[in-house]
């Protein structure tokens, strides 16, 4: 059990990879607070992992939502008495429309859950780090897409802003033994 002990926040959990993510996590021991918009899947995740090793917790909500960001945070810590690791997969597509038929409604709906979503989480994320002295971990899932343009221009776009995220955050605060990376999968 390779993450007993350890206090985990997943965003995007109720389905895809973030629920693969809680579901590794609670079977090697976390404690993990699962985070999504449908309450109903979070529940039936938890119910699912009832008798894993380690333990999940629901919390619903809006990534793109500072609040929201903030409050995972805290119930983690509340919770679970502690924080280690942030892993920022919740994410959205766009419409596969080229820049030039790219909506504003489309890009504030894509930049709002992608970019700022996991800024407002690793924001909290480091501060609370910081602030029990913890070396946690922090682990954004991007796309391929950020690095070549795969799908629509707006998805792209913050997808490479997630990642130069992840660089600037991983530079920033590796003095405090704060470890950031980025995966940037296929489609999945």
């Amino acid at each position: 059990m390779q993450l007993e002990n350890k206090v985990a926040v997943v965003t995007g959990a109720s389905s895809g990879m973030g629920h693969a993510i809680v579901e590794l996590f609670a079977r090697e021991g976390a404690k993990v607070v699962a985070v999504a918009r449908r309450k109903e899947r979070l529940e039936e995740l938890v119910a699912s992992l009832a008798d894993a090793p380690g333990e999940v917790a629901a919390y619903p909500g809006d990534v793109s939502s500072r609040e929201v960001n903030e409050g995972m945070i805290d119930f983690a810590q509340k919770t679970f008495g502690g924080f280690d690791v942030l892993v920022n997969n919740a994410g959205i597509m766009d419409d596969m429309s080229p820049v030039g038929d790219a909506t504003d409604e489309k890009y504030e709906q894509v930049m709002a859950v992608n970019v700022y979503g996991p800024l407002a989480a690793m924001r909290a994320a480091v501060n609370a780090f910081k602030a029990s002295g913890t070396k946690g971990s922090i682990v954004n899932v991007a796309s391929v897409g950020g690095m070549r343009s795969c799908a629509g221009a707006v998805y792209c776009a913050s997808k490479a802003a997630l990642i130069s995220l992840t660089k600037n955050t991983a530079y920033m605060y590796m003095a405090d033994g704060i470890r950031t990376n980025c995966i940037a999968p296929g489609g999945i």
